[in-house]
């Protein structure tokens, strides 16, 4: 595999290769077209589904002889073999230092995180042989593609395009076809006028998701993480009871300069048409707002002991005494263990120099007075 191939094979094998026929054939149908460069794209993820489908299957029916999935059991999801300890779900607005929090709560070997062909192939990441694990392995790219931040098969992600290649709700399918940018962020991430059947889907395919990860984990406690699931603590707890969540905050003005360049990035390697990137601005003023109102409303569900909140300048001026009262707040075991795993993670990162992200007065503006909640509730 050469350099120039691992940098580019998102450009020959686009994302939706990993998707089922059915959600492929929903996402393209409601997609608004696809344009002429991108068809070989387009073509190489029909031509995946359909190679993968009977595996596909046969993993399916895996998970369900395993798990009693679709029966009432009346017992309580797991790894199959019992009771699995709570998940932790890690939340925050994108670009608010959650990979970075991901990063270094993944160096306690009692927490398990979705790989990157365990969200990539999410239909059928259980069956990979090591001569296929191997194989597409060679095909990660080097880094994150939208930000130098380095990828290796072990690297934790994120379950968002895991569940885009399940089912149609995902803001992903708004980066794959922009012209329902808007549109696709909204029901992606709030379920802003989706129909009912759509939303018991998404929480079918997630139950699904999070059983695999679990089947494939063991008893080790799953470690979720993903900026749209701020909106969804309700939705999460209906499907996990027992849940653990973690929510950073950063300051707004960074968070709106970061977050406008990921998505320019990802709308340049990944969309599927022509686009307006004017719109993101918009996009981005109107949503943060309505995902921290669902977060508001469901935070009233969790008990003590269930939601620990930080700051993103305190966690990177102390990450280790951050962690310990995560650690201590969400009673996730004995921090002293893991501590020097972490210190070796920090020192391997100590050079990785954040982008700077200056931002016009006009949008530093937009940004105070739409974004005014955060600035008055956490002290910006």
């Amino acid at each position: 595999m050469t350099p120039w191939l691992r940098r580019n094979a998102h450009r020959i094998f686009h994302p939706l290769a990993g998707a089922d026929a059915a959600t492929l054939a929903t996402v393209l149908a409601k997609g608004g077209g696809v344009g002429p460069l991108h068809l070989h794209r387009v073509v190489t993820a029909v031509g995946a589904a359909a190679i993968r489908a009977p595996m596909d299957l046969l993993e399916r029916r895996r998970v369900a002889r395993l798990t009693g999935e679709g029966k009432e059991q009346g017992r309580e999801r797991g790894s199959g073999q019992g009771k699995a300890p709570p998940p932790l779900f890690i939340l925050g607005h994108w670009r608010s230092g959650t990979t970075h929090l991901l990063n270094l709560l993944a160096q306690d070997e009692r927490f398990a995180a979705p790989d990157p062909l365990a969200v990539g192939l999410p239909w059928g990441f259980l069956g990979l042989t090591s001569f296929w694990r191997s194989r597409l392995e060679a095909w990660l790219p080097p880094d994150r593609i939208i930000d130098p931040m380095p990828i290796d098969p072990t690297a934790p992600q994120e379950d968002e395009l895991a569940l885009a290649l399940m089912q149609p709700l995902s803001y992903y399918h708004g980066i794959f076809f922009p012209k329902h940018l808007y549109r696709d962020f909204r029901q992606g991430v709030l379920f802003e006028g989706c129909r009912p059947q759509a939303v018991a889907l998404w929480r079918r395919r997630m139950d699904h998701y999070l059983t695999k990860l679990q089947l494939y984990s063991g008893s080790r406690r799953l470690l979720i993480k993903n900026p749209a699931h701020t909106a969804r603590v309700g939705e999460l707890l209906a499907l996990r009871p027992d849940a653990v969540f973690l929510h950073i905050h950063r300051d707004p003005y960074e968070v709106f300069s970061s977050t406008r360049r990921m998505l320019l990035t990802l709308l340049r390697e990944f969309s599927l048409q022509s686009y307006d990137p004017q719109v993101v601005d918009g996009l981005v003023l109107d949503l943060y707002p309505a995902m921290m109102a669902r977060f508001d409303r469901d935070r009233g569900l969790l008990p003590p002991g269930r939601l620990v909140e930080i700051r993103y300048d305190r966690f990177i001026a102390d990450p280790l005494e951050t962690l310990r009262r995560v650690y201590d707040g969400l009673n996730l075991g004995p921090f002293e263990p893991v501590q020097p795993r972490m210190e070796r993670y920090l020192a391997g990162v100590r050079d990785y120099r954040r982008a700077r992200h200056d931002l016009e007065e006009q949008a530093r503006r937009a940004v105070r007075r739409q974004w005014a909640f955060a600035f008055d509730r956490w002290d910006y």
